[in-house]
């Protein structure tokens, strides 16, 4: 659990790309795994097969990647979505090179960043021709206590400022927004709050641990406070890294 800013870059079949940015986001955090086999998918004969790899996040929700076409075309992209509560939600494009079939030997890159603690996960995702986290296509972050799991997903958006979906049995699909109580700047300091609370009609019902409130801030750096070592997720939020 940690600060990972990372561009995957492999010259080689898309089959060898794709199975290195598997082991890459894996290793980045225990508790994202690879459900598909992923030589299995590349060997399908099919030609009409759309090659598709899911990732699981803490059994919150999982990452779908898909080929941007069949298994025997030509492509450059992939489509990178959540499914939350087994339903599929809206996708972004991740270009990782120019044109080319799953056979040729090509450098395909993808970038992703991710920033976790004990309760916290957030991943950013862009392709080859991004540069995060200031420019990135797909980002997402979820939330982590016994009994309590939500998700929340941006394209054109920052996730953390999106709605959260809940996953838990008891509670499934329900709804929570952030909210920011310190909307001013502070000069060359930053003023921090503890928790950051999750609100629903207005009322708060959770506060989020690891994950602050803050004074104004420029979204996407890294800050040291008191020892301490913070990202930005957003303009009002801090992420806490654990080291």
């Amino acid at each position: 659990m940690s600060y990972i800013n990372k561009s995957v870059s492999i010259n080689g079949t898309e089959k060898d790309f794709i199975k290195a940015f598997a082991n890459e986001l894996t290793s980045a955090d225990s508790r994202i795994t690879c459900e598909t086999d992923i030589d299995a998918e590349f060997a399908n004969e099919d030609s009409s097969h759309i090659i598709t790899i899911i990732f699981n996040v803490n059994n919150c929700y999982k990452i779908k990647l898909i080929m941007g076409y069949a298994i025997n075309a030509a492509t450059n992209r992939y489509g990178i979505c959540r499914i939350v509560n087994g339903v599929p939600y809206t996708s972004a494009d991740l270009a990782l090179s120019t044109y080319s079939t799953i056979s040729a030997v090509i450098t395909r890159t993808f970038n992703f960043m991710l920033i976790s603690n004990d309760n916290a996960i957030a991943i950013l995702f862009g392709g080859y021709n991004r540069t995060l986290p200031n420019t990135y296509d797909y980002n997402l972050i979820s939330y982590h206590e016994q009994d309590f799991n939500i998700i929340a997903c941006g394209t054109n958006t920052i996730a953390s400022k999106s709605e959260f979906i809940r996953t838990d049995e008891n509670h499934k699909g329900e709804i929570y927004k952030t909210t920011n109580r310190l909307l001013y700047s502070r000069d060359e300091n930053v003023e921090i709050i503890e928790i950051k609370p999750l609100v629903q009609n207005n009322i708060v019902v959770h506060d989020m641990k690891s994950v602050y409130d803050c004074s104004n801030v420029l979204a996407g750096n890294i800050l040291i406070i008191d020892s301490n070592k913070y990202f930005a997720i957003d303009s009002n939020t801090l992420i806490k890294i654990k080291e």
